[in-house]
């Protein structure tokens, strides 16, 4: 981890096998970048919540496309997948409506991240490797 960079990105870690989701994931991982350096760099209020306001968004946009296509792949598993969705947006938008993002923004920060690392790594990698393994059977 550098100083700017709280999250490096590693293909073996991210991938998916996705070209798409694996480009958000790119994405997300920029976003989360962008807004530890702002926490560090200990730039206004005004700029951080634009900057967490910009990665929500982005979050729940790629939850919907990774719903769309793993959908396609298994239904019945898909469902898990997308409330842990809901469960994630649902937390984040009881940190903007506490404010809690302006109130410890690294320790918030430092829980969506961990977070999110997890989700790719584990539940996506997971969602993946079961549903390519159920189509060669």
């Amino acid at each position: 981890m550098t100083k700017s960079n709280l999250i490096v990105w590693d293909e073996a870690r991210f991938e998916v096998g996705i070209e798409d989701i694996d480009n958000q994931h790119r994405k997300l991982v920029g976003y989360v970048n962008n807004l530890s350096l702002a926490v560090n760099s200990h730039l206004e209020e005004s700029h951080l919540s634009a900057l967490f306001m910009e990665l929500y968004n982005y979050i729940k946009l790629h939850f919907k496309t990774e719903e769309i296509y793993f959908c396609t792949l298994n239904s019945d598993d898909c469902l898990l997948h997308e409330l842990q969705h809901k469960h994630f947006i649902e937390e984040l938008d009881r940190i903007i409506a506490l404010n809690e993002f302006k109130k410890n923004a690294r320790e918030v920060l430092f829980s969506l991240t961990d977070w999110l690392v997890h989700h790719i790594q584990v539940e996506d990698k997971k969602f993946i490797t079961q549903n390519q393994h159920q189509s060669l059977i």
